[in-house]
């Protein structure tokens, strides 16, 4: 099969940047500087005549010529027609001749395609992981990520002043950076990491967000997604695989990228306001001296000194800057598909059979009850179907966590073995899917910068090998995630002294922050204290995606550190939309949930085995010790303080819960008991999500509805309490 030439649609490609190109404009410079590049490799050059050459690259540099003049539009009319019609006298005098030489080369061989030029070293794609399961999952992740960056590109385009869109499509390239690197994918890897270098200069402020720059990132998503289609037609086979990877340059895109992380810098206010004739030089010279003694921004002053109006100052910062809903998707495999659909399918026939029971009574009787049956069994069948479809073991996370640890320890230099634990834990698969980037960032800073190399883990007495611990399991009414490592632990003094250069806290004020307060610097967007940033980590991206992703599902993630000994991270996850055994409870004719599996006894209490505190709090002897009492009431709501008086009458009638929590009990005063149900958890809204003691919502067949306590903020509300 002949194969295209491709010089002509080059050529028609810089005939149209050119066209579109406008004095200034560095990313189309820098697109074009690409467009170049792309025709200078093409194999198709090495066929013509020496005269045909020159004349070729005379065009070249005359119009590169023009573009570094940029001596304004007039040329750019000039340039296009001079290219177009030396391109048509090249295609006379020898182009023609070298593109048919080219497709008889093609022709030739057996049918065997013409030999890319090459474009990548030798034993660039050597690494690349040869597993059908692993690289299915890698390419349902990018493209995932790459629709995440897409939409959100779109709602950064129409507002750029948002830093949290920034920072989303930052994350995604990042983690398509990482995942790609740790199953081999070299050219995946540089492609978003590139992406990601020009998303650090937008989030620092350094490269205004502009339409040019959208196009860009949107090539760049393209080209991802070619390089994945790639991996996905190949069938799994590397070999296949790699043939195909070396007729993809990467090159052009990442030049222009470098080209515009040096060139295309932002206009800062003061200059735009300048070159529109709103401020004159001597303004602009005062109000940067005002600035810098004041630390307000330069807008802030302009403004309130009347320099300019709020009308032209917000004009200005839309040219220095110059809702698309995204859907959420599961996978779920064919077979649960087909099984729900044949499930239905019984569902619409029952529904037939009682219809004919409502329309003649008398002679369906004999067949109701059994209707009635088949429904209840239909019902069922359904709903654990479905359910299934939203639940997944975490092993499906913990298998990757192995490729992550191995590849990482192998980066770094390090010998590391990893304990698993819990790994047939169940999760709600959005669950799953929102944690799986933050334990990426989180194992493999606990490889790189957690644990020590191995001649320091010698000199300190340590094993020359590592060890990280990585477990998940239920824990009260949530599941708790946690991954350990034995190394040096974190530096509480070290991340005080960053915080405090950076100016996120005062002096006087760092001394005065507990150990928990330290930590959580380390969440903050760009926090890092890496000494140099790698390929692994040092970036100042992973702990912020941890604590995004996690606050996103209503999670929270603490660290647990010993210097010297190592750290830990915690991730507590609700139980969004999973199914729980749970205890129903009243109180004040509301519904409410306690998790069954921390519930160890019911008591009806007797008078002599209630003791008042002079702190005004109530005690239950029981079993020999003394029990604390919350009435739930004063927790629920807020605004029901009982008095002395009013708390005892409501123990005399009421029914007390005992838990055990974190190795201690409580007792819980309810009104009333309904009993065990299985509950399945519903996410509340924005309004009842503020109401921390609630990890989710029900509705029972009635139509009622019922909150699920979330057992350790109930606690931690009846603390502050006291």
């Amino acid at each position: 099969m002949k194969k295209k030439a491709h010089i002509p649609l080059d050529i028609n490609k810089i005939s149209s940047l050119l066209s579109s190109w406008s004095s200034g404009d560095l990313i189309g410079i820098s697109q074009i500087e690409a467009a170049f590049q792309s025709l200078d490799a093409r194999p198709e050059l090495k066929a013509l005549s020496q005269e045909g050459l020159d004349a070729f690259k005379a065009i070249l540099r005359s119009v590169r010529d023009l573009l570094q003049a940029d001596s304004g539009e007039s040329w750019i009319k000039q340039a296009k027609l001079w290219l177009e019609s030396q391109a048509d006298a090249l295609k006379q005098g020898g182009l023609r001749e070298a593109e048919k030489g080219a497709e008889e080369d093609v022709a030739e061989e057996s049918g065997e395609s013409l030999d890319p030029k090459e474009i990548y070293e030798e034993g660039y794609f050597s690494n690349i992981i040869e597993d059908k399961k692993m690289l299915g999952q890698l390419c349902d992740e990018v493209r995932e990520h790459l629709e995440i960056a897409q939409f959100t590109l779109v709602d950064l385009e129409y507002d750029a002043s948002n830093p949290e869109n920034i920072n989303k499509i930052f994350r995604a390239f990042h983690t398509i950076k990482s995942s790609a690197a740790f199953l081999g994918f070299k050219n995946l890897e540089e492609t978003a990491h590139a992406m990601e270098d020009l998303l650090v200069m937008v989030r620092d402020g350094k490269i205004g967000v502009s339409p040019e720059l959208i196009d860009v990132v949107f090539y760049g998503i393209g080209l991802l997604r070619d390089l994945v289609l790639i991996i996905e037609t190949s069938g799994g086979i590397v070999a296949s695989m790699v043939e195909s990877f070396k007729r993809v340059d990467i090159r052009p895109y990442i030049a222009v990228i470098k080209k515009i992380l040096t060139d295309y810098k932002t206009k800062k206010i003061g200059e735009i306001l300048q070159e529109d004739g709103k401020l004159d030089e001597a303004t602009v010279d005062s109000i940067l001296s005002k600035q810098q003694a004041t630390k307000k921004k330069f807008g802030e002053i302009a403004v309130e000194d009347k320099h300019v109006s709020e009308e032209d100052f917000r004009a200005a910062l839309h040219k220095q800057s110059a809702a698309v809903h995204k859907a959420s998707y599961v996978k779920v495999s064919n077979d649960r598909l087909n099984a729900l659909i044949d499930i239905v399918g019984e569902l619409v026939v029952n529904q037939s059979m009682i219809r004919q029971y409502i329309l003649d009574p008398e002679a369906a009787r004999e067949t109701a009850e059994r209707t009635i049956s088949q429904l209840e069994s239909i019902t069922t069948n359904i709903k654990n179907l479905v359910l299934s479809m939203g639940m997944v073991p975490i092993s499906e996370i913990f298998n990757k966590l192995r490729v992550v640890v191995r590849n990482t320890a192998a980066e770094t230099g390090k010998t590391v073995v990893v304990d698993f634990s819990g790994d047939d834990t169940e999760l709600d698969r959005n669950v799953i899917e929102s944690i799986y980037d933050p334990l990426v960032h989180i194992v493999r800073n606990a490889v790189d910068h957690g644990l020590e190399s191995p001649d320091a883990r010698e000199a300190s007495g340590k094993s020359r090998m590592g060890r990280i611990r990585i477990a998940a399991e239920h824990k009260g009414s949530g599941i708790e995630i946690s991954v350990g490592d034995d190394g040096l632990g974190i530096n509480r003094d070290k991340v005080l002294a960053k915080a405090v250069k950076q100016g996120l806290i005062g002096e006087d004020a760092a001394m005065a922050l507990t150990e928990k307060d330290v930590f959580s610097l380390l969440f903050l967007p760009g926090f890092s204290t890496a000494e140099r940033v790698t390929e692994v980590s040092g970036r100042g991206v992973g702990l912020d995606v941890v604590r995004k992703n996690i606050e996103q599902i209503h999670g929270k993630v603490e660290v647990i550190s010993e210097f010297g000994r190592g750290s830990e991270f915690l991730i507590r996850i609700p139980l969004t939309l999973a199914i729980i055994d749970g205890f129903v409870t009243l109180v004040e004719g509301t519904k409410y949930i306690f998790p069954f599996n921390l519930i160890e006894e019911i008591i009806v209490p007797e008078k002599a085995l209630l003791s008042h505190l002079e702190s005004g709090h109530w005690m239950l002897l029981n079993r020999g010790s003394y029990i604390p009492i919350v009435v739930a009431r004063e927790i629920f709501d807020k605004t029901a303080r009982l008095t002395v008086r009013e708390a005892g009458a409501a123990l005399d009638a009421a029914l007390i819960i005992i838990i055990g929590y974190e190795g201690k009990r409580y007792g819980i005063a309810v009104d009333s008991i309904i009993g065990k149900q299985e509950i399945v958890i519903k996410s509340l809204n924005e309004a009842l999500y503020r109401m921390r003691v609630f990890s989710g919502g029900t509705i029972f067949g009635d139509g009622s509805i019922g909150f699920v306590v979330d057992v350790e903020e109930f606690i931690e509300c009846a603390r502050e309490g006291e």
